[in-house]
């Protein structure tokens, strides 16, 4: 949005100090806060960015007209917009629907609005890289809202949103990121995204079942966000072989089918972490091309007790596998067929009596064994918890490196 590091908060809190009177102000980018004080401000020509509204959630919102009360053909230089406590309902135009092709405008922010449903004519045309809706209230997005504009980065995260329509999303060929992080989504209509489509993220939603027409004609996607979800099984992916990353984390998934990787030569990143996983052979269904770059795949804090190595090619291959109730039995079995491919969270952290590695499970038979290991295992899943919040070992991945590669060079 703006040319620094400073979150959207902090920057809010920063520009707001001050105390001010009603009207609107200039340091390095001009504060309105509400509408009334931008409709009155005249000085426009150098106008660069643009804030209306208050860090105060008290201030009154107004309902606004965002396809006629903004006037966008009068900033020349405009390039940054953002809208801040300031919407309390949107205004449609129902016989307007304006289309601008050269606007400056390229970064659209709305925080912290009451928004609530979207609907046609509700925005116009602006062919921004950046539309943020985040935390605005959102409870719908209507068909034909966003379908034709040029959008590149359009996220609608930290809303109330249960159903993406279709053609409610930009479809246009410009878009390659959607993100709706943290909404109430349990339903996509097929085909509701762009073909050009390269990041979507649905972290954080209530997606049980995901059906084959939403994800069919995503072959341009290089990253899939699916975590936090309520997932049983994995969605429909075979297709997807520009995939650089995919994440279904936190899920409940029980059991990954064969071969669902192996025409991905791209993946660095597989994230199965935290779901229900025991199947021993879960290698050989990970199994992918032999000419597989550098790849990651987690599966740590499921419920695999051991691990079958029959017909596995580990390759380039490095696994996390922490947290898992290892049979203790079987653990230096395991430890020998993974040498050279297990990761630092395996193999460095120390082990304790607060963070076990594998369980000594009992050797009794019948429906009495059954229920003393799964006794066992939520015991120890109980301890891994806990001591989850002292781990030794954060991982986190180079995704965004990955999937948008600064390229750069410095001569001295």
């Amino acid at each position: 949005m703006f040319a620094t590091n400073l979150r959207l908060r902090d920057f809010l809190v920063l520009t707001f100090l001050a105390t001010v009177k009603c009207e609107c102000r200039k340091s390095y980018t001009t504060i309105c806060d509400n509408f009334d004080d931008f409709k009155r401000y005249k000085d426009i020509d150098t106008m660069k960015t643009l804030i209306i509204g208050s860090e105060h959630k008290e201030v009154n919102q107004v309902p606004v007209n965002l396809m006629i009360d903004l006037a966008y053909d009068k900033y020349h230089r405009l390039s940054a917009l953002t809208i801040v406590r300031a919407i309390s309902e949107l205004k449609l135009a129902r016989s307007v629907r304006c289309t601008y092709r050269d606007t400056p405008l390229k970064y659209f922010t709305l925080y912290g609005n009451n928004l609530k449903v979207i609907e046609q004519n509700n925005f116009p045309v602006l062919p921004l890289k950046v539309l943020s809706l985040v935390n605005n209230k959102l409870e719908a997005v209507r068909a034909l809202s966003f379908d034709s504009h040029p959008i590149e980065d359009i996220d609608l995260s930290d809303n109330f949103l249960e159903v993406i329509e279709r053609r409610a999303l930009p479809l246009t060929n410009v878009t390659k990121i959607i993100t709706v992080k943290n909404n109430r989504l349990s339903h996509i209509e097929d085909h509701s995204f762009p073909l050009a489509l390269e990041s979507l993220n649905l972290d954080g939603n209530r997606l049980r079942y995901m059906q084959p027409e939403v994800l069919s004609n995503l072959l341009a996607l290089k990253e899939l966000a699916l975590s936090h979800n309520n997932f049983r099984e994995m969605p429909p992916i075979k297709h997807l072989t520009e995939l650089i990353v995919f994440d279904i984390s936190f899920n409940f998934i029980t059991n990954v089918e064969d071969g669902i990787f192996k025409n991905m030569n791209k993946l660095k990143l597989i994230d199965l972490s935290n779901n229900n996983i025991a199947q021993p052979d879960i290698l050989k269904s990970l199994n992918t091309v032999r000419s597989q770059p550098m790849l990651t795949i987690s599966l740590a804090l499921n419920r695999l007790k051991d691990l079958d190595f029959g017909n596995v090619s580990f390759q380039r291959q490095t696994y996390i596998l922490y947290g898992n109730p290892w049979d203790c039995n079987k653990w230096n079995h395991i430890k020998r067929n993974l040498l050279g491919h297990e990761s630092k969270c395996d193999y460095e952290g120390p082990r304790s009596e607060d963070r076990p590695y594998c369980v000594s499970y009992s050797q009794e038979s019948g429906d009495f064994l059954s229920s003393s290991r799964e006794q066992e295992i939520k015991k120890f899943q109980e301890l891994i918890a806990t001591g989850e919040r002292n781990f030794w070992c954060l991982w986190e991945t180079r995704r965004n490196k990955w999937i948008f590669p600064i390229n750069f060079g410095c001569a001295g």
